[in-house]
Parts: C-alpha cells; structure tokens; sequence
C-alpha cells in the first residue's frame, strides 16, 4: 500500500459507514464526495455512473424481483471504492444481495472540480 493509499482507504471507511438515505446520502451524493475530498488531498478521483441490477427482497412473502438503475461509484488510483453502503428499510424490504449491485454498463467517466 502506498502512501497514497492509506488516508484513501480511511476516507472510504468513513464515507462508507454513515448510514445509507435515499434522498440525501446515497451513492451519488457519497461518490462525490468521496471523490472531491481525495482530490483536496491531491488524488486523481472520478465518479462513474452506471447501469446496475439491484434486487429487491421482501423476505415475509418470499418475494424477489431484479431492477436496473443508476448507481455511482469513484476510481481511485486505478481501484473502485464502493462508499454507498448497504440500502436497509425498517420493514424487511432490502436492496442487493451478495455484496454490491452487479454492474451491467458504464456510462462515463467524470472528474468533479471543486
């Protein structure tokens, strides 16, 4: 690990474990600040937006169903961090299954300025 890379991936962690709100700290808005505060620190940081399959679960009615939606993550270093954390909702329903939606296709590429 480089230098670099130590306050990154503590960035990450902090990022990473605030809890998940749809509305205002979801994988965009967590993505970009990810990527804004690593270039403070003077790290190249980009948001990528993509097309990704989450999975809705409603375990009371063994219910399952696939969606595909926008997700964000940011490339650092050449290595993608996922700082959105897991969407949970008190009545059971949950997104995702096995770790992080699975993603179908890369929009772009995008460097935020500050």
């Amino acid at each position: 690990m480089t230098k670099q890379q130590r306050p990154v991936e503590e960035l990450a962690g902090k990022i990473g474990k605030r809890p998940y709100s749809l509305i205002s700290d979801n994988c965009f808005t967590k993505s970009v600040e990810f990527a804004r505060r690593c270039t403070e620190m003077g790290v190249e940081a980009k948001v990528v937006p993509c097309l990704a399959l989450y999975y809705l679960h409603a375990p009371q009615v063994h219910f399952r169903m696939p969606i595909v939606s926008l997700y964000f993550y940011t490339e650092v270093l050449g290595k993608r961090y996922e700082v959105s954390g897991k969407p949970n909702d008190e009545k059971g329903f949950r997104i995702a299954g096995d770790g992080e939606p699975k993603v179908l296709a890369r929009l772009r590429r995008f460097k935020f300025l500050i």
